[in-house]
């Protein structure tokens, strides 16, 4: 059986410009407002991201990953209906690739061109608005993150919709 050679997918700086479609960039620089408080002893950087959590509750999660190595295989898109997804470095500089795609596109709809690639630079984190798709966390250095999603009442289905694109084909290159 001949394997299809992978197809990289391009990776641009992330900005907060560039990842608007898809969410907010949560970094120190991204501050619309920074105001002093505590007497001074402190820098508020105000309203970095908008987590949502429609009829749900937000949670706080650490996820401990481990780095990926690169090039690494894209083998599957998600997203969430009810509730945005936030990850952020958390203690330590961890950088992460992120693929997105538009949350209008149906699953059967989505193709390789739709995915647009990302890489952070250890500091930045993001929030993801609800129905955009993601690959899962895609981490470049080993270490936790903290991670904001939505938790569903009891018995609630999950709101997690996955797709299969392992047969795309796709790599991410650092």
């Amino acid at each position: 059986m001949v394997r299809a050679p992978r197809v990289p997918l391009a990776l641009r700086p992330l900005t907060a410009q560039a990842f608007a479609p898809f969410g907010q960039v949560i970094d120190t620089e991204s501050a619309a407002q920074r105001v002093a408080i505590n007497a001074g002893t402190c820098q508020r950087h105000h309203d970095l991201g908008r987590p949502s959590a429609d009829g749900g509750a937000l949670a706080f999660n650490l996820f401990v990953a481990d780095a990926v190595a690169c090039p690494a295989p894209l083998r599957l898109m998600e997203r969430h209906h009810r509730g945005s997804q936030s990850f952020a470095p958390f203690g330590a500089a961890l950088r992460m690739v992120i693929v997105v795609a538009a949350p209008t596109l149906d699953a059967a709809a989505l193709a390789p061109e739709h995915l647009h690639g990302f890489i952070t630079d250890g500091h930045q984190g993001i929030n993801l608005n609800p129905g955009v798709w993601h690959h899962p966390l895609l981490a470049l250095d080993a270490g936790p993150w903290l991670v904001v999603d939505r938790v569903g009442a009891p018995g609630e289905a999950p709101d997690c919709e996955v797709l299969d694109i392992s047969h795309w084909h796709l790599e991410v290159n650092n």
